[in-house]
């Protein structure tokens, strides 16, 4: 679980929810200052093409298809994956506590539901 890693001193619960919530406005944030967001999605692509190309094995929230990774099966969703030129690998032993896995699950039960709707 995030907040139990080490390494300086942690977050509270409290400080985590600003942070998602930050992240999760981010985009309207930048659009109301400038308008738009186009580099920001070149610039994350260019990143992670960077870390293909020269196999830098950055660790990255990128999505993937998930294969046993917190009991989640064919499904892709971004978690913290090893991106290098293997491409991007999840890293399994990414603690997280039952209130971090619950939206989790919720979110790939979201993608399923999604995906059977169109028949694929």
């Amino acid at each position: 679980m995030i907040l139990d890693w080490r390494g300086g001193e942690p977050f509270s619960a409290a400080e985590l929810d600003d942070i998602a919530r930050e992240v999760r406005d981010a985009a309207r944030t930048v659009i109301r200052g400038k308008g738009a967001t186009d580099y920001a999605v070149g610039l994350a692509g260019a990143r992670i093409v960077e870390a293909v190309l020269r196999d830098v094995r950055a660790v990255m929230p990128v999505s993937t298809v998930l294969g046993g990774v917190h009991g989640l099966e064919d499904v892709a969703l971004s978690v913290p994956c090893v991106v290098g030129g293997d491409g991007a690998v999840a890293i399994e032993e990414t603690p997280f506590s039952p209130e971090e896995r619950r939206p989790l699950h919720a979110s790939a039960g979201a993608i399923r539901a999604s995906v059977d709707a169109l028949g694929l």
